[in-house]
């Protein structure tokens, strides 16, 4: 785990790298940390950490709207976000790239995909194994931990109700199968 204080400390010579943007002080972000760190340490990489208490030069270039988001960043430009504490395993799987962005509908580029959860959703874990099986890359964000992002999420829909799931700005409230895979190209 690198601590930097801008994206200008990041050499230059790396194509692909990840950075943790936290909250010091912060449960969520201490969590996000832990598990970050472990992960890390399995798969042998270094993660680059910016304290949004000790700077804000970060939050533009990586599209970080909220803390703890652990990006993943290809060529300069940042290419996944996962919101919130995430488990250890996830970040590894991130970190290993046994994940793809799946393509979109216009063919070109890889789709958006944020899905709001909650630990006891059965439809959000039926989902989450579903893109999981159609090797779907997504950022998932607990909204019971994350209250600013349950507030966003019912702002965007207008309902509680989860699983939400965000493809390319387009809402799709429950596990629609149908409109999931339409939105995500997915020919079954």
């Amino acid at each position: 785990m690198i601590l930097i204080d801008n994206l200008d400390n990041i050499p230059t010579k790396t194509d692909i790298y990840f950075v943790l943007v936290y909250r010091s002080g912060s449960d969520q972000s201490e969590c996000a940390m832990r598990s970050v760190e472990q992960a890390a340490a399995k798969v042998g990489i270094d993660v680059y950490m910016a304290d949004v208490n000790k700077t804000r030069s970060v939050h533009e270039p990586l599209r970080v709207a909220s803390v703890p988001t652990f990006v993943k960043v290809v060529n300069g430009l940042p290419v996944s976000h996962a919101k919130g504490c995430q488990s250890e395993n996830y970040y590894q799987t991130l970190m290993e790239g046994k994940s793809f962005v799946a393509a979109s509908a216009g063919g070109g580029g890889g789709a958006s995909v944020t899905m709001y959860t909650t630990p006891t959703c059965s439809f959000c874990s039926s989902l989450k194994a579903y893109l999981n099986e159609k090797k779907v890359h997504f950022s998932e964000i607990d909204v019971s931990k994350d209250h600013a992002a349950a507030h966003e999420m019912v702002q965007r829909s207008g309902q509680q109700g989860v699983p939400q799931t965000v493809i390319n700005g387009h809402v799709v409230i429950g596990f629609d199968r149908k409109k999931i895979d339409q939105l995500l190209n997915i020919n079954n």
